[in-house]
């Protein structure tokens, strides 16, 4: 048994799958966009200190979207305030016409400004900046605000997509509790076409943040369907901040949800995926999205070895029918199995019963970063632990119950820190629908995370995983059948060298 100084809240080790940094805080992802050749990653960047401050856009590019390359800070505070967070297109045929008929990058951002000493004193408007380098480069717009303070407070991060069926382009705001939609033929001016969600979806004290909108085919149904994506802020409550989504129509004037009002959809089930964003101009319109992997909650209180703040892999987002409605479905994007030096070993089919042990990978003498996966059926009456990177716990239980399978998480962690030791800890049930009988599982396991896919991404479990230990066998991934017993058909784990 290790002790709780070396299972909890160590310095972080720099993950090798994920995104960090290259020093200081950051949240947010912002404007991603793909333009020849390059993914385009910005983000929310304080590069003075370790915890949120005046924010800046942090920028980096890569050509696979695991290996990045850094580049310098794209956006500076300035006389307006703070650069929130926004969105990037191409203009590819010069609509703004900034860039003398050629295509060009434009991001969009929020700035935010304090009017006063009091905590709700601040305003925010909408403001551009354009590059004709590549993104090395950036002027903000002179015209700036191109969508002014609106008389209310939370008026932010705005996502700029080209509406083909309407041909105007198209933004989406967090305003307050809502969602306005406002259009545009030149990126410039803008006109207000509608607003969603009140009484929609979920809300709590806290801000909609951080919207999403765009369009996909149905695997297994028919025609196609719109996703608006909402960041929900903070509340008081113990969750925190999370990610809802809808599924629906867009005109080009309003969104149209097809669930009922109090339906709340999540993008993820645990307690740190937010500010999704995915990238604009994706090659063969793959719609690949990104996170933050925190929770406002202890975000400024987690861990820090002279960087904060780490993004999730990159995942394909589709669209599938299932027997309770069109629901997102998530997967790792391929590229991260084809740009690393893995080991891989395959997961031997056939039976394990009641009391028995399937080690997934070897015990290594300290934490390797593992991309596995595994699907069983299961018994009735059965229950199954995996440990993934908690060594004194399971992170994932399932157990196949007369309504059909049950999975539990649990995280441990502590640091001293009130809030964090409050919230950071978590033990949940989540009922699966989809199956009677089977389990699918991806995840990814990195130094301070653990990424979970499950029945093909129709559920994602994305968390901070703190947890490690100094005795060697400790440090292997393995799955234990507790009662009955499953059928393993198929599986592989890959760990990085």
């Amino acid at each position: 048994m290790t002790s709780v100084a070396n299972v909890y809240a160590p310095l972080p080790v720099r993950p090798l799958l994920h995104f960090t940094p290259p020093k200081a805080w950051m949240n947010d992802p912002n404007g991603l966009v793909y333009f020849d050749g390059e993914y385009h990653l910005f983000y929310q960047y304080y590069p003075e200190g370790l915890e949120w401050g005046p924010m800046h856009w942090g920028h980096a590019v890569s050509r696979n979207m695991i290996d990045w390359q850094h580049l310098d800070v794209a956006l500076f505070p300035d006389e307006r305030g703070m650069c929130f967070s926004g969105s990037a297109i191409v203009d590819h045929n010069d609509s703004s016409g900034l860039f003398d008929g050629q295509p060009g990058l434009l991001l969009f951002y929020t700035a935010h400004r304090v009017s006063g000493s009091a905590a709700e004193d601040y305003e925010q408007d909408q403001c551009i900046a354009y590059s004709c380098d590549k993104g090395r480069s950036w002027q903000k717009y002179a015209g700036n605000p191109v969508i002014p303070v609106p008389g209310f407070r939370d008026f932010r991060d705005p996502k700029v997509i080209w509406h083909e069926a309407s041909q105007y382009w198209i933004m989406a705001l967090a305003c307050g509790q809502t969602i306005r939609f406002y259009r545009s033929e030149n990126l410039l001016d803008w006109s207000l076409c509608s607003e969603f969600g009140e009484h929609q979806g979920s809300h709590t004290e806290g801000p909609w943040e951080c919207p999403d909108l765009f369009e996909l085919p149905v695997e297994g149904g028919t025609g196609s369907r719109w996703v608006l994506v909402v960041g929900v802020g903070a509340g008081k409550d113990s969750w925190g901040s999370f990610t809802q989504y809808f599924i629906g129509d867009f005109d080009g004037t309003h969104f149209h949800n097809e669930n009922a009002p109090d339906k709340v959809l999540l993008m993820d089930h645990s307690r740190d995926f937010y500010a999704v964003q995915s990238w604009s101009d994706a090659p063969d319109n793959r719609r690949i999205v990104i996170a933050w992997i925190n929770n406002w909650l202890y975000a400024n209180k987690i861990p820090e070895n002279g960087w904060r703040g780490m993004m999730t892999i990159p995942r394909e987002i589709r669209l599938v029918a299932t027997t309770e409605g069109v629901r997102i479905g998530q997967r790792f994007v391929p590229e991260l199995g084809e740009q690393r030096a893995w080991q891989r070993a395959m997961i031997a089919c056939g039976a394990v019963d009641e009391g028995g042990q399937l080690a997934l990978t070897m015990a290594q003498e300290s934490i390797k970063p593992v991309h596995g996966s595994i699907s069983f059926a299961m018994q009735p009456g059965s229950c199954v632990d995996l440990y993934l990177s908690q060594p004194e716990q399971p992170d994932l239980t399932f157990r196949r119950t007369d309504s059909g399978l049950i999975m539990s998480y649990q995280r441990a962690g502590q640091n001293g820190d009130d809030a964090f030791d409050r919230f950071f800890p978590c033990h949940f049930d989540l009922p699966i629908i989809q199956s009677q009988a089977s389990v699918t599982l991806e995840w990814a396991s990195d130094n301070g995370s653990l990424e979970l896919l499950i029945n093909d991404g129709i559920y994602s479990l994305t968390s901070l995983q703190l947890c490690q230990s100094d005795v060697v066998v400790d440090n292997m991934q393995k799955l234990m059948v507790v009662s009955g017993g499953i059928e393993i058909t198929g599986g592989q784990t890959n760990v990085l060298g």
